[in-house]
This record gives structure tokens, C-alpha cells and sequence, in this order.
């Protein structure tokens, strides 16, 4: 072959790969969810756990941290897994949250035995757990969109991932099996969080209706400003504003949620721009179409869609009290400040890291939400700490024994070993956001900062669990 067919033969595959890009997925319309819709369940306490995003480190440390929790014994000898309503996840967080509510033993395995163990089937059914979920997702994703020739194309590497998602994780299994599970209480609740490029709104794909989430924040503000003696009507820009907070679900853009696939569902969830997805939709014959991306753009905690969740339900006085227990291994924002402290080449083209930029947005955006929620409880408009509080185990939080005992083996086997508390945290803050960690190191040090995470605020969870 010349060098000149060569050249033809090159520029004819990167045309035949960009020209498959542009596709969208058609979705038939639907007027209301079908036979898997639920509804949350009436509960003195609901408790909810939120998986965050960050790849494969997300979710290793999201299955490790159920895995934990699993063995937290409750005063009347019940683990309290057996409580958790729902889990909202996004991003890498929503393969390991949607492999636990398809997969967990059903109501009637018991968790703990007596002597507060974790039982034979949960022993094996978490070892399996951590064993699939640690998978190398990312180089079975490559290698297929080069042989496909989808490597220019990243809508087609969010439906490559999906392929390799129902081949290892999920199979042919819908929301509509999940729902099943739920209803017959053999698992929680799941939302798994994607964003709405349309209108910059969370789209959950969840079998709830869009009434569970419709908590009325103006109604708790009018309160609270009433009882001060105060009366100030809210710009109408507020109330457009708040609207865009509350997550939309499928069923509000004309989509039945029972039918969707949980691969299709993750894989939405994980898919982080350029390098995959967003996933474009066509609903029905209509020109509309809707592009949805990283359920973690801006709130990367997975815990927003709870708390408005639990705020309705406290408001209608469906519930008495509510906790979110919030798993987060976000890649930490001073990581970044650290590398750039000490880089004195300017950035070019070539060199820029653009995850920087929304990981500003990200961080601004998570500090201002803590900071709104914390103020609205002290003023009363929320309900106060003792009604509703989120516990976040955060995996850099994790403390480690000054002489290094509690290092794990695959750690210690390496050729220079971690010596001190302080390199451990470095080594955790450093893990990168992929679908996959070849680091055997890497892995277990997540999976012992959950043991360690649950572990230091069992007492604290416990307590809130068992006020009166």
C-alpha cells in the first residue's frame, strides 16, 4: 500500500468515526410512569445514602462504605442498612449504588448474626461486591471505541460504556426490576442523578413521581418570617430560581421511566464531557431533544435530590425526622492548587487542564449550598439539626495510626512503601477520576478509609437514629 493510500485510508476512517457520532437515542412518550412507580415510604426516620461522583475511586469507596455501614449493629440488634430508604448517586458513584440495589440479598437474609458479624450471604454477596465494581471499565472502553471505530465520538463512548456496563455489571435488568425489589422491600429506593444540558436542571431517573420532590421552600420561608414578625414577598426571579433546583424526572419530559436500562441509566450518570456523552434524546416524533450528561456538573455529592426529598416529606409531616449519610470521594480542590503552587510554566493549548474549570464552578457552588442550608436551619426556615442532618465520610478525612499498622498489605508491598500519616492522605487526595484503578494500593486504602470513616461516627449516626 503507498504512503498516499495510507493518508486516504486514515482520513476515511476519522471521517467514517466522526460522521457516526451524531445519533440520538429514540425514546417512545408516555403520559405517566407505568407499573414501577413508588413512593416513599412512611417512616417515623427515613434515611437515605448519597454516593458521590469520582469514577472508579467513588465507586469502590461508595461499596466499601455500605459495606461498612452494613455492620453497624442498632440497639435492637438490626443493621442499619435495614433502614436505608433511598440512595442518590452520581457519576461514579451511580455504578456502585445501582449494583446495590439490584444485587443486596433480599428483606428476609439476615444481615448481622448474633454477635454482630455480617452474616454468610452478605459476606459473600460484598466480597462480590467490591470484586465487580473494581473492574477496569476504562481500557475495555477504549479498545472498543477504537474497533468500532467510535473514537472521535463522545455520545458513542457513553453507549460503549453502557455495553460494557450490561455485559459485566447489569445485564438486561430495567428500573422496572428495581422497582419490583423495592416494593417488596428487598431494597432501597434508587435515584441516579444525570444533568438536563437543555436547562442546566438534574434529571433523577428514579420510579418516584415529580410530586415526592416538590418541596415548597417559600411556604417554610413565609413561616419563619412570620413568626419573627416579618413579612418580605420573595422576587418572582426566586421562585424561578428555586424551581431550577428542584430535580426533574423522567415522566416530566415524556419518558417512562420502567423501561429505561440500568446500564443506559449509569452510564448516563458517569458520562463526563468530552470524553463521553452526553447522551441525546428524542422523545416521540417531536423535534425536541434532550441532552443529558455528568449527573455531578455542580453538586457532586449526590445528596441534593435527598434533602428535598426529605424536606417534603417533613413539611407534609410524613416523617418525623431525617438523615443522609453522604459517602463523598471527590477529587479534593486543594489537589489542584497544590500541583499548581508549584508549576512555574505558563498554560498553553496543549497543556491547560481543563477539568480545572468546573471544578471551580463545583467548589464555589458546593460551599455557597452548605453555607445556604447551614443559615436557612439557624433561622428556622429549615428544619433544625435534630430533625434533618447530613453526616459526610469524606475519604481524605480518614485518620491513620502514627506507626503505620493500620497500612494495608497491598500498600506495604510496594517498592517504597507510605511512611507516614501525612503521605497516606497524600496518596488518597491523589487518586485519579478514572473507571478503573490498577493500583491494588489505591484500592485498599479506600476501602480501609470507609471502615475507618463509618467507624469514627457509628456513635454519631446511632444517636441521631435513636433520640426519641
Amino acid at each position: 500500500m503507498t504512503r498516499a493510500w495510507i493518508v486516504v485510508w486514515f482520513v476515511g476512517a476519522v471521517f467514517v468515526a466522526g460522521c457516526a457520532s451524531s445519533q440520538y437515542l429514540p425514546v417512545k412518550r408516555a403520559q405517566a410512569i407505568g407499573s414501577c412507580q413508588t413512593a416513599v415510604p412512611e417512616r417515623d426516620t427515613l434515611v437515605g445514602v448519597a454516593l458521590s461522583g469520582g469514577g472508579s475511586r467513588a465507586a469502590i469507596f461508595g461499596a466499601a462504605g455500605l459495606e461498612a455501614l452494613a455492620g453497624v449493629r442498632m440497639p435492637d440488634g438490626s443493621s442499619l442498612i435495614d433502614s436505608i430508604a433511598h440512595i442518590s448517586s452520581v457519576s461514579g458513584g451511580s455504578l456502585a449504588a445501582t449494583y446495590y440495589a439490584l444485587k443486596k440479598p433480599g428483606r428476609g437474609v439476615k444481615v448481622l448474626n448474633g454477635n454482630g458479624t455480617l452474616s454468610d450471604p452478605y459476606q459473600e454477596f460484598f466480597a462480590q461486591y467490591q470484586t465487580d465494581i473494581s473492574q477496569d471499565f476504562e481500557t475495555p472502553l477504549i479498545w472498543r471505541q477504537l474497533l468500532h471505530l467510535r473514537w472521535l465520538n463522545s455520545a458513542l463512548a457513553a453507549r460503549t460504556l453502557a455495553e460494557i456496563l450490561k455485559e459485566r455489571l447489569y445485564g438486561d435488568t430495567r428500573l422496572q426490576d428495581l422497582a419490583v425489589r423495592e416494593k417488596a422491600g428487598d431494597s432501597p429506593g434508587l435515584i441516579v442523578n444525570t444533568t438536563l444540558y437543555n436547562n442546566g436542571r438534574r434529571l433523577a431517573m428514579t420510579s418516584l413521581p415529580p410530586e415526592a420532590f416538590e418541596y415548597d421552600f417559600f411556604e417554610d420561608l413565609d413561616r419563619s418570617l412570620r413568626e419573627r414578625g416579618r413579612v418580605v414577598e420573595p422576587a418572582p426571579i426566586m421562585h424561578e430560581r428555586w424551581t431550577r433546583l428542584r430535580p426533574l424526572t423522567p415522566i416530566e419530559i415524556g419518558i417512562d421511566p420502567c423501561l429505561a436500562g440500568l446500564n443506559g441509566i449509569a452510564a448516563a450518570s458517569a458520562s463526563f464531557p468530552p470524553l463521553i456523552g452526553p447522551i441525546t434524546l428524542r422523545v416521540g416524533q417531536e423535534e425536541t431533544y434532550w441532552h443529558a450528561g455528568d449527573g455531578g456538573l455542580y453538586e457532586n455529592s449526590g445528596a441534593e435530590s435527598l434533602l428535598l426529598l426529605y424536606l417534603n416529606q417533613l413539611q407534609e409531616k410524613r416523617a418525623r425526622r431525617a438523615l443522609v449519610i453522604a459517602l463523598e470521594s471527590s477529587f479534593p480542590f486543594s489537589v489542584g492548587e497544590r500541583r499548581l503552587l508549584r508549576r512555574s510554566a505558563p498554560f498553553s493549548l496543549w497543556t491547560f487542564d481543563f477539568s480545572r474549570v468546573p471544578s471551580i464552578m463545583e467548589e464555589r457552588a458546593t460551599t455557597y449550598q452548605a453555607l445556604f442550608f447551614r443559615s436557612l436551619q439557624l433561622q428556622g426556615v429549615f428544619p433544625d439539626s435534630k430533625t434533618i442532618t447530613v453526616i459526610v465520610l469524606r475519604h481524605t478525612d480518614a485518620k491513620w495510626a502514627a506507626d503505620m499498622r493500620d497500612l494495608p498489605p497491598a500498600c506495604t508491598a510496594e517498592p517504597q512503601p507510605l511512611k507516614t500519616p501525612e503521605e497516606v492522605r497524600e496518596r488518597i487526595a491523589e487518586i485519579p477520576t478514572r473507571l478503573g484503578l490498577p493500583s491494588a494500593c489505591d484500592r485498599e486504602l479506600l476501602r480501609a478509609a470507609a471502615v475507618k470513616l463509618v467507624a469514627e461516627h457509628r456513635d454519631e449516626i446511632v444517636a441521631f437514629l435513636t433520640r426519641p
